[in-house]
């Protein structure tokens, strides 16, 4: 059988020695030192690594590129919920189409192969983001796998006519179910409504939870309860988390138990908690970025995300989710080799799997989502999230970039 794609001399995250992948269509279906079986293309790495495609599993396309129209002024939460729900009214489908496109192209050229985005459902917008980014999920699909999760940003108990709308946005095609419990003035029941609407469509469930720095009770427990007495497990994520940053080791380990015994996984978001948490604290400020390593360690599924890009949320990023690795790892100070593989996996077979997808990573069967990128190790990834990238979907070269160094010095500068 002749083979349609084969990467030859690689390095793999974890791994001795110099490794072959061969793909037949779609597919992985071969890793080893060396691979006989020729192929109708061979890219030869040259020690370089080749990664499992990067995992974008928290992001706001609607939302995304907004901070020309409206700087920051205070920078608070408060401030990014009242002004971008200006903002929304606004929205149309060609705006929303136009700055998802942008993200969705860089994050292809980038090596991003499968994404969750968040989709705002609610009286203000209606089902106007739901009907711009459902065409986007089958026009990119050649760069991309795009999940789409309806999301009540704005509340659910106090909203009148949300639960018809989510109803509405799920039946037209959305993936997942979500909401931000933390702003309702009944989170349990916003929590308990979710759960009834993911039994109704048979979907997974994505909340935002535990994000706001402030006394208010962790709602982690009543998600557990309601995963369990569902039979949802394996069935729930959970952005942010940030309050889990402010346990003691003793509680931190209990919650850690919670989440694993229920099959939950965790998604951090340290651009956007960075930012927004501790901004109360006026001295030892919080970092407020969900300790996913002792998690990870601890045996919950996590990753981490972009969630916002260039808005009042966050007003930085570019959807290079290598570059979210390189702050997750500055964060939570992971400097050794063996974290740094383990901020690879948070950026892709683990937030993989913590969105529901199984099949991702480098291993015969699984979806040949690869990267091969110009590093030889997990720790200059890291450390450099390097420029050049060749960008391998469902076994075809979907984007590559490279670079082009030149130094000037005073011998070769003749100007």
């Amino acid at each position: 059988m002749v083979i349609t794609l084969k990467i030859v001399d690689a390095t793999l995250p974890g791994r001795e020695g110099r490794w072959s992948i061969a793909m037949q269509g779609c597919v992985i279906t071969e890793v080893a030192p060396q691979i006989e079986a020729s192929a109708q293309l061979t890219l030869k790495a040259k020690g370089r690594l080749v990664i499992p495609g990067l995992v974008d599993g928290h992001l706001h396309l609607d939302k995304a590129l907004l901070l020309t129209q409206r700087p920051a002024q205070t920078g608070t939460f408060q401030e990014a919920l009242a002004e971008t729900g200006n903002l929304k009214q606004r929205f149309t489908i060609e705006d929303i189409q136009s700055r998802a496109r942008d993200v969705i192209k860089r994050e292809i050229n980038f090596g991003t192969t499968l994404m969750r985005s968040h989709v705002e459902v609610d009286p203000i917008l209606q089902l106007t983001a739901m009907e711009a980014l459902l065409p986007l999920k089958h026009e990119y699909a050649w760069g991309l796998t795009l999940q789409l999760a309806v999301f009540a940003q704005e509340g659910i108990t106090h909203q009148p006519g949300t639960v018809d709308l989510l109803r509405q946005a799920m039946t037209m095609g959305g993936d997942v179910i979500g909401s931000a419990p933390y702003v309702d003035p009944d989170p349990e029941q916003n929590i308990r409504i979710i759960f009834d609407l993911a039994q109704e469509f048979d979907c997974d469930v994505d909340f935002h939870l535990d994000f706001l720095d402030d006394d208010s009770p962790l709602l982690l427990p009543t998600v557990v309860e309601e995963t369990l007495r569902r039979g949802w497990q394996g069935r729930v994520c959970l952005g942010h988390m940030t309050k889990l940053a402010g346990l003691t080791p003793e509680i931190l380990r209990e919650m850690a138990a919670m989440l694993r015994d229920a099959g939950i996984s965790v998604l951090a978001l340290p651009a956007t908690d960075l930012y927004m948490m501790g901004r109360k604290d006026s001295h030892n400020v919080r970092r407020g970025v969900a300790p996913i390593d002792q998690l990870m360690n601890d045996g919950v599924t996590v990753g981490i995300a972009t969630n916002n890009i260039q808005n009042l949320f966050t007003p930085f990023g570019d959807g290079d989710v290598l570059k979210i690795c390189t702050l997750l790892a500055q964060t939570l100070q992971l400097g050794t080799a063996e974290s740094h593989i383990q901020c690879l996996e948070m950026a892709t077979t683990s937030a993989a799997k913590a969105i529901g997808v199984s099949n991702h990573g480098i291993a015969p069967g699984n979806m040949a989502d690869l990267i091969l990128i110009g590093a030889n190790s997990a720790s200059e990834v890291i450390g450099t999230a390097p420029i050049e990238r060749r960008v391998i979907k469902r076994g075809k070269i979907v984007a590559e970039t490279h670079t082009q160094r030149i130094l000037l010095s005073p011998e070769t500068n003749s100007l």
